[in-house]
């Protein structure tokens, strides 16, 4: 279990998080949703290590204040919203940064395989040689999201569940992708691990998150499953403007379900 108690975090003047609680099953898919503004990125960050707030993290029942660098990498990986490349790097380079030693797999033998399944998995076979800076802002995330994979590639480790840290993981992608995507993630918690996601798009978080929990102005406004954080009134409240859910659009104007969609036709 992920269980971070009392998260509190400021920025000279500014209150960003107060007071948060939050926890994540391995096994199951977390959302963190809410505004701009509203503290998700910065808990995710908090929670991952990479920077310091005031209570406790405590992943699988380790304070991770105690936790080396390499004892964090061997347990979480963490997809940034944005991954700057700085050098010309290409897609193969970049996805085998995550074969860190001894992180990846307890079988050494399939180290040097594991990049091109990663690509595979995240559906850019064939892009190993390309220049990262030559993609798309969709295929740039995707190549990130296999480097991300392929240093916790088994969702358990010594017995352990391996956790994955999404920071907006859908955001420069189309729907196809999306869906792709949120699979990996349903794939790797159904497997055993933990996935805690930021997420925007409120119809993939129903569709995939088996918890969730909302952020407004750096707290905690509601948590639950989805059909009990995802109501009319709580996110409207924290969204400052009207929402309704599984209501059709005025005016008889298209709309698209995700949940009725596939990956595959």
């Amino acid at each position: 279990m992920l269980k971070a108690t009392g998260i509190s975090v400021r920025f000279g003047a500014s209150t960003v998080l107060e007071g948060v609680d939050f926890t994540a099953s391995a096994g199951q898919i977390t959302a963190i949703v809410g505004p701009n503004g509203s503290g998700k990125t910065t808990l995710l960050k908090v929670m991952t290590g990479e920077i310091p707030g005031q209570g406790s993290t405590h992943l699988n029942g380790s304070d991770i204040a105690a936790l080396s660098p390499v004892d964090m990498a061997r347990k979480r990986a963490v997809l940034p919203q944005a991954g700057n490349v700085a050098f010309p790097f290409t897609v193969l380079e970049l996805v085998r940064l995550g074969l860190t030693s001894g992180l990846a797999t307890n079988d050494a033998d399939h180290l040097d395989h594991l990049p091109e399944r990663a690509l595979s998995r995240v559906g850019l076979d064939g892009f190993g040689g390309r220049y990262v800076q030559d993609l798309s802002g969709g295929e740039r995330q995707r190549v990130q999201l296999a480097r991300v994979l392929v240093q916790i590639w088994e969702p358990m480790l010594d017995g352990e569940p391996r956790w994955l840290f999404l920071d907006e993981p859908v955001s420069a992608l189309d729907i196809g992708h999306q869906l792709i995507v949120m699979q990996i993630a349903r794939d790797y918690a159904r497997a055993g691990g933990g996935v805690v996601a930021v997420m925007h798009d409120l119809n993939l978080t129903a569709m995939f998150a088996d918890r969730v929990t909302l952020l407004g102005e750096g707290r905690v406004r509601a948590e639950g499953r989805p059909a009990e954080v995802l109501t009319d009134h709580a996110l409207s409240a924290c969204y400052g403007c009207v929402l309704r859910t599984n209501t059709l659009p005025p005016a008889g104007g298209p709309w698209i379900l995700p949940q009725a969609t596939g990956i595959h036709p």
